[in-house]
């Protein structure tokens, strides 16, 4: 803790700016203690020290003379010093030099709170983007639920947040590597095949499956005309569904072949609401996997505000939201979900104040892979 002000970074200035205006007037305390929480600093010695002037406030306040309030600040040094790790009496008069002037003490909070903000998110993302690339869709579903959770806290602490903004998502690509991708094109051709030895049952899956949980566009046009088919009550066979997909220009464009729909609809035994659900299971994790790279994305850039990261970061998390709740649809389970819009209570209003697989089937060889839409 030897290192100047001038040595720091901007976000460790300020955190010890903030420290050094506590100790400076205690009474920014009162105005700093109802939103910014020692978790927020990032040095551990400053976490525990902003925790101690917390617990110190009262006997701040009463510290009415310039004498007294020098006093105090020595006596909660002398206390850090014996009972925070490393922390050096002469720290304490550190902070108090990097602090330019008391009275921001509001402005220098708003600094560490933003860091902090951009911290969180950084980190909770990345444990999402971890959790979907695994392919663990518990862990998914509960880490996207965390994330929402941290965001409203965050929100709370922070004010008004720009929930509808004309800034433009990142752009992310789906994270999703080669075997990821060979499974949900096993699951989506499965799905497919036994679906047409249970025409029953498409409506059914149709009403929670969408034609964007497909990543090959051939298997998703050979859905696309079952799920129409069954809508219209017209009979769902290997011959309608082929000549649906003529009609809809599949063939003409080359988006797949008659070769490639026949393959697909050659029926085989098994369940389609099984394949259904780890189509979906797939689509989810894409989905989980991109909304958690944007967000990341936007807490490693260190122009975009507190408040526009907040709103932007629920933007990012709106499909993913989409897919969870398709899939307590699915599989009948509670699950993590959203506490809906944000509750945030008077800690908001307090906050609004300081605002400046088929291969292996005999007899079946798999089918060469559609060739995607131009």
């Amino acid at each position: 803790m030897s290192a100047t002000s001038r040595d720091l970074s901007p976000q460790l200035h300020a955190e010890q700016a903030a420290l050094g205006s506590c100790l400076l007037d205690p009474r920014q305390l009162a105005l700093l203690g109802p939103w910014l929480e020692p978790r927020h600093f990032y040095r551990p010695a400053h976490v525990a020290f902003f925790a101690l002037l917390l617990d110190h406030q009262a006997a701040g306040q009463r510290a009415t003379t310039e004498d007294a309030r020098r006093d105090w600040a020595l006596e909660v040094i002398g206390v850090a010093r014996r009972t925070i790790p490393g922390f050096a009496a002469s720290y304490g008069h550190t902070l108090v030099a990097a602090c330019p002037s008391s009275a921001h003490a509001a402005a220098y909070g708003r600094m560490v709170l933003e860091t902090a903000v951009r911290r969180s998110l950084e980190e909770h993302a990345h444990r999402l983007l971890a959790a979907a690339e695994s392919g663990s869709v518990q862990d998914t579903l509960e880490l996207t639920g965390t994330l929402h959770a941290v965001i409203e806290r965050l929100a709370a602490a922070w004010g008004p947040i720009e929930t509808r903004s004309r800034h433009p998502l990142p752009q992310a690509a789906p994270s999703c590597d080669g075997r990821a991708a060979q499974a949900a094109w096993d699951h989506q051709r499965m799905l497919l095949s036994t679906l047409i030895g249970a025409a029953g049952q498409v409506g059914p899956v149709a009403s929670w499956l969408t034609e964007a949980d497909f990543v090959d566009d051939g298997h998703r046009v050979v859905f696309q005309a079952m799920a129409a088919l069954d809508h219209r009550g017209e009979p769902v066979d290997e011959l309608t569904v082929l000549w649906e997909v003529q009609r809809r220009g599949a063939l003409a464009e080359g988006t797949i072949s008659v070769a490639q729909v026949r393959d697909l609809l050659d029926p085989v035994p098994g369940d389609p609401a099984y394949w259904a659900e780890q189509v979906l299971h797939c689509s989810l994790l894409r989905a989980s996997a991109t909304s958690a790279g944007i967000v990341r994305v936007m807490a490693l850039d260190a122009s975009v505000g507190a408040g526009r990261l907040l709103g932007a970061s629920l933007r990012a998390l709106e499909p993913a939201d989409r897919l969870r709740e398709r899939h307590r649809a699915a599989t009948g389970t509670s699950g993590p979900t959203r506490s809906g819009p944000l509750v945030l209570g008077t800690r908001r209003q307090d906050a609004a104040t300081r605002s400046s697989t088929p291969a292996d089937r005999p007899n079946h060889p798999a089918a060469e892979p559609a060739r995607p839409r131009r």
